[in-house]
């Protein structure tokens, strides 16, 4: 793809096939980098995404489902096997709501959780910093405005 940042901008009719291979290209390397540094410790790419939304102290399922884009029975299934591997706990909290009792989760990562998720996003870090490394950095600024803007 032989196209300056310029091009890129101004989304001329003749370069949108050219960014949307490119966005995918770029996608699925920075994804398959991920998922491995994910795999290291245990993780999938979905766990991972679900525990950062957790740690952004969001503990409606709701929320995190809607922020991470998966269905509610899928979080739940996430949520299942954090558990399981000891990485978060949920606890249930009973209130009182228009004279009904309804139980709410509170959703904590435990220590061992945030050591995983931490060695994790380190190595993640190491990854693309190293990917974008030898990106010009006046590109690197548009592209960062770019993903901001999404």
């Amino acid at each position: 793809m032989n196209l300056s940042f310029a091009d890129t901008l101004y989304f001329k009719k003749e370069n949108i096939l050219e960014i949307i291979l490119g966005l995918h290209r770029s996608y699925k390397f920075l994804q398959r980098e991920i998922q491995n540094c994910c795999e290291l410790y245990n993780l999938t790419f979905n766990e991972l995404l679900v525990l950062i939304e957790i740690s952004k102290k969001y503990n409606k399922k709701v929320d995190i489902a809607n922020k991470v884009h998966l269905k509610k029975q899928n979080l739940n299934l996430i949520l299942k096997d954090l558990k399981a591997k000891n990485i978060i706990i949920s606890e249930t909290k009973w209130v009182l709501e228009k004279n009904k009792k309804i139980s709410k989760d509170k959703l904590s990562i435990t220590d061992e959780g945030y050591e995983i998720m931490e060695k994790t996003i380190n190595r993640i870090n190491e990854k693309i910093i190293k990917i974008f490394k030898k990106t010009d950095p006046k590109n690197m600024a548009g592209f960062i405005n770019i993903i901001e803007s999404l």
